[in-house]
């Protein structure tokens, strides 16, 4: 990778962004593409069926993994970083085992490394690491490791392991459900952008209104949701950016999960490019043109399990937008408005949903 760096004046910070993240690079991950890298997520057994027997009485497991290097509906792989000064203890191998095994994770891999040493481990097989290499040696193990932990090779293992189409979707499940209804909730949202206000989203409820769940060709399983137009504002805009037709959610789990402590996890990526001028029809005002253009990728993660006919559980979502072509007359009225405006924005949030299921005849 480069001359050996020196450690003794290097902390955990320094390990993540000097060694660990131009080895994710080398490897073909990169934040807001179909590969992309999550930092630092909270990890918290919140809800019943996540794996916690009574609420009240268990404590929540909490923790936060450095980095999880995802291919978006292929899997996922978790990397733990420690100081130079720190040993990768037993002690720092299960710690690490813990996210990978958390059931909103569901990582095949997970790495511990403090820049001097790297341990690869299975998450199914915690006795011994699959791989085990010194700095000095990370050129040696590069191929070894694209092998095994590129985007390629996620989507390699997928198309050898997964059950082939039209086999059963999960216990008691056909091959085909069509979905007849549902509801989908927003709960918590923040923006970093005073133009995305969140205060009309929390809370928000949207009809589901149809879809189906199958296997693709590929061999994933992809669930088409199709939400009502409750918020036209909301819908105008989607329509503009091209996602009106609903949302593909895609798992390369091989069956539906019946079971709350190990869940399913479906995700969804779209990048838009919506451009200044297009008309955006807004109540009561008539088609206008809109005043700059907007950039989009959006990340939907959603986890849960089928009971009774019905396939419930929670959902994560992360948007990063960029503004461009702002007129300085806009950009002037806006800011007296609102205060300065940003270029960039990111907005997280977090909902529930349930989906009603029927055979697919």
């Amino acid at each position: 990778m480069s001359i050996e760096p020196d450690f003794s004046s290097m902390n955990e910070t320094d390990v993540r962004e000097i060694i660990v993240r131009p080895l994710l690079t080398l490897l073909g991950y990169g934040h807001g593409t179909d590969a992309t890298i999550r930092t630092e997520q909270r990890l918290r057994y919140s809800n019943t069926f996540l794996g916690r027997k009574n609420p009240k009485k268990d404590p929540a497991l909490v923790g936060r993994a450095d980095y999880i290097c995802d291919v978006i509906s292929f899997g996922r792989w978790v990397v733990e970083v420690k100081s130079p000064s720190e040993d990768l203890s037993r002690d720092v191998v299960e710690q690490a085992h813990t996210y990978a095994a958390h059931p909103e994770i569901a990582a095949s891999f997970f790495l511990v490394t403090n820049g001097r040493m790297f341990k690869l481990y299975e998450t199914a097989k915690l006795e011994k690491a699959a791989l085990e290499w010194a700095f000095d040696d990370v050129d040696d193990n590069l191929l070894r490791l694209f092998n095994i932990l590129s985007p390629a090779a996620f989507r390699k293992r997928a198309k050898i392991t997964l059950v082939d189409p039209g086999k059963p979707l999960g216990t008691g499940l056909p091959s085909r459900l069509r979905i007849v209804g549902g509801e989908i909730t927003y709960d918590d949202h923040s923006s970093s952008h005073p133009l995305l206000r969140v205060d009309s989203i929390r809370g928000l409820r949207l009809p589901v209104t149809g879809g189906r769940v199958l296997r693709t060709e590929d061999k994933r399983i992809v669930a088409h949701i199709a939400v009502a137009k409750v918020a036209p504002l909301m819908h105008e805009l989607n329509d503009a950016m091209g996602i009106s037709d609903g949302s593909d959610f895609f798992s390369a789990t091989e069956y539906l999960s019946t079971d709350p402590e190990h869940p399913t996890i479906f995700q969804n990526l779209v990048t838009t490019n919506t451009p200044a001028g297009t008309l955006l029809d807004i109540p009561g005002l008539g088609k206008i043109p809109m005043p700059f253009a907007v950039s989009c990728t959006a990340f939907t993660e959603a986890v849960g399990f089928a009971i009774d006919n019905k396939f419930v559980g929670t959902m994560k979502l992360s948007y990063d937008y960029t503004f461009s072509k702002i007129p300085p007359h806009a950009r002037t009225a806006l800011e007296q408005r609102m205060g300065p405006i940003p270029d960039t924005a990111h907005m997280n949030g977090s909902g529930r949903f349930e989906v009603f299921l029927l055979e697919d005849l």
